[in-house]
């Protein structure tokens, strides 16, 4: 591992206000975020190339350990990127390679409103990707394009082969296009990518999907894994309704080997949980976000931000007895301090919860400001520390694991009997 550096005390929680949306001027040119930046990125890149990645080649999977290119992307994604691209995109997801262990994996990165402060910068010519250190115009690296997220439609496949072809075996769509959470850190605020759903949105999405299957020649019984990530009703009786009748609308379409993962927070009780299951749900997956309960109250807001940590592990529990193969929460570096977040993992892993973890994307100066002290004070160690933590988790089962080895399935029946686990891109979200 690289060089260690010991978090400060635990000092009493300063009593913040809650973070504003939607509030950024369209772009904003700051000395001190600036200087902030290139300082925390240069400490953590010190720290990256210092560390040494736990050998994990003897295990089937390759998401067991973090490779110095993920890592290196992770610092990317915390720091946003500057670009000359159109503001109409403002996330990119990436894929990143790693010299020495051959890993791939997705990442993604921000084009924040403060971009002309980061010292990184973004860019692409004939078909490559380049992120270039702006001080010294050195070229970091050289990752590939997966998909610019806002510039998406409604889904998008999440499974790739060796060589980047989208695989029809794994979807992660968002048909609802708004979302009642109101969560005052959400990204898709941040950048205002929520719109009205039209009335028939679920008719709609699922009959776009069936179309661009048809249009590529793909069997709809492939699909096995849907994502579900879109956005939330306003109560949980709403919220099962639009699920069950998404879920009917693929049968109905002809998806006939598809298993549902709804992400959700309105869902709490057992028997809303026991009708997913019987409607083909073999995961939950849950939105802790952080584990500070003021600080998910703060940057989450009333809805989801109100449920605390007690109710997400009771939860979880009750996701377990209701028969779940996957419980799974979703969890953002950057909001605990480095204690609780490791605590707070040992306690989600005791109730057999994948802690699935990604970086904060600051898309605000707010944003990057919500961020504890501790992520800036330990540049690179706060992130590999927290992500090999929740990585210990996957041993309860993922998703992500599931679909992978679906996809390798898939490639094997089509010809491509020599591709293995490590050969396709590590996804964590």
């Amino acid at each position: 591992m690289g060089e260690t550096t010991t978090p400060s005390p635990e000092a009493p929680s300063m009593s913040l206000p809650l973070m504003v949306r939607n509030r950024q001027p369209a772009e904003t040119e700051s000395p001190e975020i600036t200087a902030r930046l290139t300082d925390w990125f240069t400490q953590a890149r010190t720290f990256i190339d210092n560390y040494i990645s736990d050998d994990d080649t003897h295990l089937p999977d390759p998401d067991t350990s973090l490779s110095k290119a993920q890592l290196l992307s992770l610092a990317i994604g915390f720091t946003g990127c500057d670009t000359t691209e159109s503001r109409d995109q403002r996330t990119y997801t990436l894929i990143y390679t790693d010299s020495e262990q051959g890993k791939h994996n997705f990442q993604t990165i921000c084009i924040p409103y403060h971009a002309p402060s980061s010292p990184l910068l973004f860019e692409r010519e004939d078909g490559e990707c380049r992120i270039v250190w702006k001080p010294t115009g050195e070229v970091l690296t050289r990752p590939r394009l997966h998909a610019g997220i806002f510039g998406a439609s409604n889904h998008y496949y999440s499974r790739v082969s060796p060589d980047l072809a989208e695989l029809p075996t794994a979807a992660i769509v968002s048909p609802y296009s708004t979302c009642a959470g109101g969560c005052l850190s959400c990204n898709r605020n941040e950048v205002g990518s929520f719109t009205p759903p039209p009335r028939d949105y679920i008719a709609q999405h699922v009959a776009s999907l069936a179309a661009d299957y048809d249009q590529r020649g793909w069997d709809r019984a492939a699909l096995i894994s849907v994502n579900i990530t879109t956005g939330c009703q306003p109560d949980e009786d709403r919220e099962l309704s639009m699920m069950l009748k998404l879920i009917a609308e693929y049968r109905r379409q002809g998806f006939s080997n598809a298993a549902f993962f709804p992400f959700t927070y309105a869902i709490d009780s057992r028997a809303a949980m026991d009708q997913l299951r019987e409607a083909g749900c073999l995961g939950f997956i849950g939105t802790v976000e952080c584990f500070n309960d003021t600080e998910r109250l703060r940057q989450w807001g009333r809805a989801k931000g109100a449920i605390s940590f007690e109710q997400h592990l009771a939860k979880y529990r009750r996701a377990r007895e209701a028969g779940f193969e996957i419980v799974e929460t979703d969890y953002v570096l950057g909001a605990d301090s480095h204690q609780e977040m490791l605590k707070g993992v040992a306690e989600m892993s005791a109730e057999r919860v994948a802690v699935v973890p990604n970086i904060k994307r600051n898309y605000s100066p707010a944003q990057l400001d919500s961020n504890h002290p501790d992520i800036w004070a330990m540049p690179g160690q706060y992130i590999a520390d927290g992500f090999t933590a929740c990585l210990a988790t996957y041993a309860h089962g993922t998703i992500k694991r599931r679909a992978a080895r679906g996809s390798v399935d898939y490639l094997h029946r089509h010809g491509h009997n020599s591709v293995t686990l490590r050969d396709l891109p590590i996804r964590h979200t």
